[in-house]
């Protein structure tokens, strides 16, 4: 019984040792990933036009994409990955104000009419 109990204990910290690794070598491809989706959301913002209207948030998001891509040279996946959903937010948030300041346009003129 008691050596089972060892035998037990022993697995266990294994899969302790192991289970970290490989959760650490999926951090690099999910920060890869998400430096891609806000780089191609950026992209997008900045063809659709974004940077007239909201220009001052569309190079925030450029700027904490660039943050985000050293962060990846130097290995630290996880602030990588962080810093590159905080672009993608910011990019979402352009084409929002630029719409919503499109909209105010709009709408001012059909008040003056």
């Amino acid at each position: 019984m008691r050596k089972m109990l060892l035998i037990g204990l022993a697995a266990a910290g294994l899969t302790g040792l192991v289970v970290p690794g490989a959760a650490f070598a999926g951090d690099e491809d999910e920060a890869r990933v998400a430096i891609a989706a806000a780089k191609a959301k950026l992209d997008a913002a900045e063809k659709a036009g974004v940077g007239g209207n909201a220009g001052d948030v569309l190079n925030r998001s450029r700027g904490v994409l660039e943050q985000a891509n050293v962060q990846f040279k130097k290995d630290e996946d996880r602030a990588a990955k962080a810093l590159a959903f905080q672009a993608d937010a910011l990019a979402d948030l352009a084409a929002a104000t630029a719409e919503m300041r499109a909209l105010e346009t709009e709408r001012a003129k059909v008040a003056v009419n």
